[in-house]
């Protein structure tokens, strides 16, 4: 298997709208989120869920949410309990990891079929009470934000990424101004893309239960994936497999699961909410500086976001025997690795690393996805790679959509899968750099 070579293609995609902190897709957990997505997403493939044998999800802010995120999920979305399921947390790269993890699996002929793809609800971040277990004998106890310490906390030089962003914006001579005028591009062309629906191909709407808690109406229930035992092992004949669970034990898929079917009131929720069309740079002038005398604003920045991303991945070779068309291929992928707070740095290091590795140029690349951590990573990225910052995030970046740090990645993924194929195909790259001082870059081809 080379680098060039791989057999891991994208039948479908799908992603939630990105919500707002406390916004529409505030009452639903980051587990929801990840089944509505991937739930869409099967649907988009035409696949019967029981051909889906693996699945991995992202997620950063895992305190609360329970035993492996990513079995939730696929519970959620109807999938069969001999779906195995693995969570990765590589903080904002996570869903992009998933996405690289599903294409390995596919190389190495573990698995034919797998879903992939990030999720996150800030919005449902708890709180920690740290020494609560050994109880307070005097004095005050503080609580923790899960969502900071866990997310958006740098442990080795500790303050928020925020304030290490914006110092090392000033440290790299990126003006106000520059960063300003890049997330108003970022707002006006998202707003344009949703104006167009070019972002129908990867958005499912999402009816938000308005009575019933945590629920999602949908108009039919997500098809049920049947019980599949390994061949491998024995397949069904094996007495080792032979066994079913008591009645106390067999999980209640309807009741378990967060979707309803009905006449239950509902709040629609069908486009990225923190998109501004009426952003400008009169408006965004006027923010002040997340740190003193710095340049990075709520308004250059990306919001504290929900929203869930979700890809069926599948081995060439059986796609085209069982008739699913390959929307794209998952050619490569590279990481690196740098000093903690330059994490501006990290996404171009890993595109050039692996543009590197898979002999290619960045002119052999229609299409750039970089993720908006802050318009100063964009920005560093497109000024190391010598790009023109005009050629990156055509349809807009986390800026304006939002960043729900465990799905961004696999968001970029299926952004790259869309623009490639509405210009009829090339190479496209999605990059992320991620909290620690990581970056990751994908490599995607259609055609």
């Amino acid at each position: 298997m080379t680098s060039t070579n791989s057999k891991a293609v994208v039948l479908s995609m799908a992603r939630t709208p990105f919500g707002k902190l406390g916004g529409g897709l505030a009452p639903l957990n980051a587990t929801t989120l990840g089944a509505v997505a991937l739930a869409g997403a099967i649907e988009r493939a035409k696949i019967d869920p029981s051909e889906i044998e693996h699945a991995v999800f992202g997620e950063v802010l895992q305190a609360g949410v329970g035993q492996n995120p990513a079995r939730q999920v696929i519970f959620k979305a109807g999938l069969a309990k001999t779906v195995t399921a693995d969570t990765v947390n590589k903080v904002c790269a996570s869903g992009l990891l998933a996405v690289v993890n599903a294409m390995r699996s596919i190389n190495a002929g573990a698995n034919a079929v797998v879903a992939a793809g990030g999720m996150e609800s800030m919005s449902n971040a708890p709180y920690l009470l740290r020494d609560a277990r050994w109880g307070y004998r005097f004095g005050d106890g503080a609580l923790v934000d899960a969502m900071i310490y866990d997310g958006l906390w740098d442990q080795y030089f500790p303050m928020t990424m925020a304030t290490q962003g914006s110092k090392v914006a000033s440290e790299l001579g990126f003006t106000r101004e520059e960063q300003d005028r890049f997330a108003l591009a970022s707002h006006h062309r998202s707003a344009a893309t949703h104006a167009s629906g070019a972002f129908a191909d990867e958005i499912v709407p999402v009816n938000v239960a308005t009575k019933a808690k945590g629920k999602v109406v949908v108009k039919q229930l997500p098809r049920r994936g049947q019980v599949r035992v390994p061949a491998a092992v024995g397949g069904a004949g094996s007495r080792m497999w032979d066994h079913e669970p008591s009645a106390q034990f067999t999980l209640d898929y309807e009741k378990y699961g967060p979707f309803v079917a009905g006449d239950e009131a509902a709040i629609l929720v069908d486009r990225d909410e923190a998109v501004r069309a009426d952003a400008s740079i009169e408006t965004m002038g006027k923010l002040r500086p997340l740190e003193k005398d710095g340049t990075i604003t709520a308004g250059n920045a990306p919001g504290v976001n929900d929203g869930a991303a979700a890809l069926i991945l599948a081995d060439a070779e059986y796609a085209a025997q069982h008739g699913y068309e390959a929307l794209a291929t998952i050619v490569d992928h590279a990481t690196v690795a740098w000093d903690s707070p330059y994490i501006c740095l990290t996404p171009a290091m890993a595109a050039q690393k692996l543009l590197d590795r898979v002999g290619l140029t960045r002119s052999d690349i229609a299409v750039w996805e970089i993720n908006e951590a802050f318009s100063a990573v964009a920005l560093a990225s497109a000024r190391n790679l010598g790009l023109d910052e005009s050629a990156i995030n055509l349809y807009g970046g986390a800026v304006a959509m939002g960043h729900p740090i465990g799905a961004s990645g696999a968001r970029l993924v299926g952004t790259v899968i869309n623009q490639l194929r509405k210009r009829g195909g090339g190479y496209g790259i999605a990059s992320i750099c991620s909290g620690g001082g990581q970056g990751d870059a994908l490599l995607v081809r259609v055609g």
